[in-house]
């Protein structure tokens, strides 16, 4: 979803991306700041410092928009670069939904009900893999591209961001769960059409 936006915003993040580039800063470095201010949010998270996580989240979700569009504007996008970029977001959402369920345990973090919040945490993370996994396990098949579904990557941040910024974390990630196994849903019934 947040994808089509992003493809209406390129003019404004090439503008941006172009600035950067002028600097002499590589696209890697980009990946790397993204990837520390991740994990920082995650220690944040884990601490219970809502506010702060959230910001911190933003950043990491600006350095993984601008990373790629460096690469563009650098000519120094490479297929494993791709594959690279893909496999580092994994660990970080992991240690950021790790840091959630961390803090829902010591109660840094209020429960959302229904079930225990660590309960909600291990969903998020499934959910979150999962719209990756079968997105490239479609695509690898021969299902085009398969970018179906309300709970992308961009998505999950800004809900997770957003949600910490105001102080409901848990209603976040509960809100995560329920997008993320709706897209999943979504997904395969979009590729078993496709590949019959």
């Amino acid at each position: 979803m947040l994808s089509r936006f992003r493809d209406r915003a390129s003019g404004p993040i090439r503008r941006v991306a172009q600035a950067i580039a002028w600097t002499g800063v590589s696209p890697n470095v980009l990946t790397f700041l993204g990837s520390v201010a991740g994990i920082l949010a995650a220690l944040c998270f884990a601490r219970g410092e809502q506010f702060l996580a959230g910001i911190i989240l933003l950043l990491s979700g600006f350095f993984d928009v601008i990373d790629g569009a460096v690469a563009g504007v650098l000519k120094r996008k490479t297929a494993f670069g791709g594959v690279l970029d893909s496999v580092v977001d994994r660990y970080v959402d992991f240690l950021i939904f790790g840091g959630i369920v961390y803090a829902f345990v010591t109660g840094g973090i209020p429960e959302a009900g229904l079930i225990p919040g660590w309960g909600w945490g291990v969903l998020a993370i499934a959910g979150s893999f999962m719209v990756s996994y079968i997105r490239a396990r479609a695509e690898a098949a021969g299902s085009g591209k398969l970018d179906v579904g309300v709970a992308e990557r961009a998505e999950r941040l800004l809900i997770l961001a957003v949600g910490a910024l105001v102080g409901y974390t848990q209603h976040a990630v509960v809100l995560i769960v329920i997008l993320t196994h709706l897209t999943v849903l979504h997904r395969l019934i979009v590729a078993w059409h496709r590949l019959g």
